[in-house]
């Protein structure tokens, strides 16, 4: 009999990290396994599972990109936050470890990672790039570093009163804090003294500084250009300055109560549209390039924009990174909403659990309910609660297109549902079945599989009458509390929290596969688990704040294919992890949202 285990997550509401690290739960004591059919095989006692605690290092980590564009990958940042990417490379400026980070865009493999006093970076806050040199935008060091983008090498370190890049008495006060490059010249944008500052892109001589009245200046933030014009971003004057490239004269100035502009501190320039983000007015406005007019402005509650303050298109999409762990998806040229699923609307109380069959998504909340959402949209479709279905804690969820399933983490049941309808099919429960915690499930047609994270042991049920085919369970398996679970049918994936590792199974026997493990699978406290039969995802929660990401496994091989993480994607307690096989959906327990990205 093991210890009864304390409840320390929150059963609605706002949960709190800490809680939320310290999760895993149970009411009562521990009940013994009851089922007689104890499958040992390969994991008997004793055995040792091959595991992969020496993979290769992973080949491709794709981690705090935008979704759909350019990759950042996950090599030991320090809040990045400032990247540039051209001709198959990847920079990535590390605020807080004062260096640039060199990847492979088309691997993720490492390069390099700059640092060191000779480069004088200094809380670098903004790149850029033209394919032979890299610029970074040191803001606490009022200065600018050029490298070379191919080797890394230091070019030079342009700084000095005549730039500038700090007030007259040479105190740094947040610039400079955005930097362009387009044609022969670079731009920086000095957000403490209200210039921007023209240097040649070629030798770094300086050209201009404009300031002035005229310009009207006033904390500019962000900037960018074409090579003909350069917009900047004014976050104290709430409008967006437009200059000649070519003699840096004043084009227009744009501003007025119909742009809503409300603290611009980002700027992105795409498809002849310009696309501004107001921190002040969680809202973002879209402008034609070539005049300044306005095109839209895109606000409103289904947006969920919080205080954007970064913004960047690719030609088909913009994304917009909220500070409330939130990423905004927009369609270009358009605007139109392609994603955004948070909000109370949607019943999203501690999501802890998510499943999808690419036409809808089934969400499980702590607070006794299933939110159902078009997976196309993102809109709420239904949500699903009352005594009738049985819910008690549902702590994970399944689909097989036909049925949902839904595991009663404190009734020791499983739900089943009609997908078509919400309708309850039946409510499982009983001894033979040992369900014991149940707090993951599966499903693939012909079986139904649940994770018993209280007895560390897996349940497999018949999806056609609910009956109950065997229990798994034995230390060879390594079952730590496992808490979720995956299948294609042919394998079964199941995430061990404590033990930071996956268990896979044969599908059809119930036998050990293998155990996977180590420190290039980036696994920290593994939660949720999905599968498209190719690759595997796993969220990992994070024992610390360091967490919130999600790890990618070759599903033949199990070797680690890559991490991704970062703000852009608005992981906050990733607590469940579900595919359909074009997008991967991340139920988030403490931002209490939902997180969608494409496959790939």
């Amino acid at each position: 009999m093991r210890p009864p285990r304390v409840d320390s997550r929150p059963r609605a509401g706002g949960p709190s990290k800490p809680g939320v690290r310290a999760r895993r739960l149970e009411a009562g004591a521990c009940a013994a396994l009851l089922f007689a059919s104890v499958i040992v095989g390969g994991g008997a006692a004793g055995a040792s599972p091959p595991r992969h605690g020496d993979a290769p290092t992973p080949s491709r980590v794709h981690s705090s990109a935008v979704l759909n564009g350019p990759e950042v990958f996950g090599w030991g940042f320090a809040t990045p936050v400032a990247i540039a990417a051209v001709a198959g490379q990847v920079w990535v400026a590390n605020e807080d470890q004062t260096s640039v980070t060199e990847l492979s865009a088309t691997t993720g493999a490492l390069v390099k990672v700059i640092s060191g006093p000779a480069y004088h970076f200094d809380s670098p806050c903004a790149m850029a790039t033209d394919g032979a040199d890299v610029w970074v935008a040191n803001t606490g060091g009022s200065s600018v570093t050029e490298l070379s983008a191919t080797t890394g090498a230091l070019v030079k370190v342009i700084s000095g009163p005549a730039y500038h890049f700090s007030k007259p008495d040479g105190v740094a006060v947040g610039e400079p804090d955005g930097v362009a490059v387009g044609g022969d010249d670079l731009w920086v944008a000095n957000s403490g003294n209200d210039t921007v500052t023209e240097l040649s892109a070629t030798g770094g001589a300086l050209v201009r500084v404009l300031s002035g009245s005229v310009s009207h200046f006033s904390t500019p933030d962000a900037i960018a250009t074409d090579g003909t014009d350069v917009w900047v971003a004014n976050a104290g004057g709430d409008s967006v300055t437009e200059l000649s490239a070519s003699t840096g004269a004043l084009m227009k100035l744009i501003s007025g109560p119909t742009y809503r502009f409300n603290t611009p501190d980002a700027v992105a320039l795409d498809m002849g549209d310009l696309w501004v983000a107001n921190a002040g007015g969680d809202t973002v406005t879209e402008l034609s390039g070539s005049t300044g007019s306005l095109v839209k402005v895109i606000s409103g509650r289904a947006y969920h924009l919080h205080g954007p303050d970064s913004i960047v298109a690719d030609g088909s999409a913009v994304w917009v990174t909220n500070t409330d762990d939130s990423v905004t998806e927009l369609r270009a040229p358009a605007g139109a909403l392609v994603r955004v699923v948070t909000g109370s609307a949607d019943d999203l109380r501690a999501p802890v659990a998510v499943a999808t069959d690419g036409t809808d998504v089934w969400v499980a909340n702590v607070g006794n309910s299933v939110t159902e959402l078009s997976a196309a949209t993102g809109d709420l479709v239904r949500v699903i609660t009352g005594s009738t279905y049985g819910f008690g804690f549902p702590d994970g969820i399944a689909t097989d297109g036909t049925d949902v399933w839904v595991a009663n983490e404190l009734e020791n049941s499983v739900s089943e549902l009609r997908a078509t309808t919400g309708g309850l099919v039946r409510v499982i429960t009983g001894s033979t079945y040992g369900f014991d915690g149940p707090d993951g499930i599966a499903a693939d047609g012909t079986d139904v599989w649940v994770a018993n994270t209280l007895d560390d042991s897996v349940s497999e049920l018949s999806a056609a009458t609910g009956d109950p085919v065997r229990v798994i369970s034995g230390s060879g398996y390594e079952f730590d509390q496992p808490r979720s679970l995956a299948t294609d049918g042919t394998s079964v994936w199941v995430s061990n929290g404590p033990d930071d590792s996956v268990t896979e199974l044969s599908a059809s026997t119930g036998k050990l596969v293998r155990v996977d493990s180590g420190p290039t699978y980036d696994f920290d406290d593994p939660l949720g688990v999905a599968t498209n039969g190719t690759d595997v995802w796993v969220a990992n929660l994070g024992t610390s704040d360091t967490g919130d990401s999600v790890t990618e496994l070759s599903a033949s091989t199990g070797v680690p294919v890559g991490v991704v993480s970062g703000p852009p994607y608005g992981f906050d307690g990733p607590d469940a992890i579900a595919t359909d096989g074009a997008d991967v959906w991340v139920a988030n327990l403490v931002g209490q949202s939902v997180t969608g990205f494409p496959v790939g």
